[in-house]
């Protein structure tokens, strides 16, 4: 059994590991933001209490993501992802896969300001795109965590 640092195995089926750290840490910086906007700095503006409400519900959001899951399942080589405890899981047929996109943003200084890897699918001739993970300041670990899943797919070492 193979011990990967992105994504627990269970039998045939890779979880990948949630992010609780960083979606915690941004949702708490949305959510305490928003809500002290609303009810003490921005109370007595009621442009600025609307701004804080619109935060508070993007950091709620946020924590949503928490609840994520998504699976490779190389018994049944599917994708199957849940967005949050909300929403139904969907899956997604490997045959479909075309590669991973690993994106950054950079701030006009050279910084990475925003990474985000994702899965690209070609579903009936549309392209789809599965986000899997984010990070800041760096692309370094996106890009191990898309080599242990191409390592998981049997597609390269």
């Amino acid at each position: 059994m193979n011990n990967y640092k992105y994504f627990e195995q269970d039998g045939e089926k890779y979880h990948l590991k949630a992010q609780f750290v960083f979606l915690a840490f941004l949702g708490g910086i949305f959510l305490i933001g928003g809500l002290v906007l609303a009810f003490t700095i921005g109370a007595t503006d009621k442009a600025n209490r609307w701004v804080g409400y619109i935060m508070a519900v993007l950091g709620a959001l946020v924590f949503l993501r928490v609840t994520a899951k998504t699976t490779i399942d190389m018994q049944s080589r599917q994708v199957l992802v849940k967005r949050n405890f909300l929403s139904a899981e969907v899956a997604y047929s490997l045959d479909n896969f075309e590669t991973f996109l690993v994106a950054r943003t950079v701030s006009l200084f050279g910084i990475t300001m925003n990474g985000t890897a994702s899965m690209i699918l070609n579903i009936g001739g549309k392209e789809k795109n599965l986000m899997l993970n984010q990070s800041v300041f760096t692309v370094a670990p996106l890009n191990h965590m898309v080599n242990e899943a191409l390592q998981i797919m049997k597609i390269e070492d």
